[in-house]
């Protein structure tokens, strides 16, 4: 079994990830962490070190490596810009969008230190930009959407168990 979870940064998926693969009982994988893992480097170094180019390269050899490996994938937000990743995942895994609104975002992401998009920036603006840009991608990429907004974790873990079985 794979499941992939998508959504805008803040959304919960690492958090929710967790709780899920521990339920199912299956391997919790974090792209992030491993693109750290391997280059050495915190995302936001990578960022401003290499650009968002190479990063996204970097996101979509991890995700086509993983493809095959069963377990609970927690992606980076902007996964879903690369057609090649929308289909990797629509052809590999169940797609879980874990939709947030802007304000709920803001909420969850006042402090936007180790979030390079949002880095020196109006975060509730920057975020309202992003959403615009990614919305209708997430949506059409997915094959499950559960709204985060105000649930904690657990909450969100069980209405995608009940959804999915």
């Amino acid at each position: 079994m794979k499941i992939y979870l998508i959504g805008m940064m803040g959304s919960g998926k690492s958090t929710v990830g967790k709780l899920l693969s521990e339920r199912l009982k299956i391997k919790f994988v974090d792209l992030d962490s491993i693109i750290e893992d391997k280059t050495h480097k915190t995302v936001a170094e990578i960022f401003e070190q290499n650009g968002e180019n190479h990063f996204r390269e970097l996101e979509s050899n991890i995700l086509e490596k993983s493809k095959g490996v069963e377990g609970v994938v927690a992606c980076g937000g902007g996964i879903i810009l690369d057609e090649k990743n929308r289909h990797i995942l629509k052809s590999s895994g169940e797609i879980i969008f874990l939709k947030s609104s802007v304000s709920e975002l803001v909420k969850r992401l006042h402090s936007a230190d180790d979030r390079p998009l949002l880095a020196d920036k109006q975060i509730e603006k920057e975020l309202d930009i992003i959403w615009s840009a990614r919305k209708i991608l997430y949506e059409q990429t997915a094959h499950l959407i559960i709204s985060v907004d105000g649930r904690t974790p657990k909450e969100i873990t069980e209405l995608i168990l009940d959804q999915l079985y």
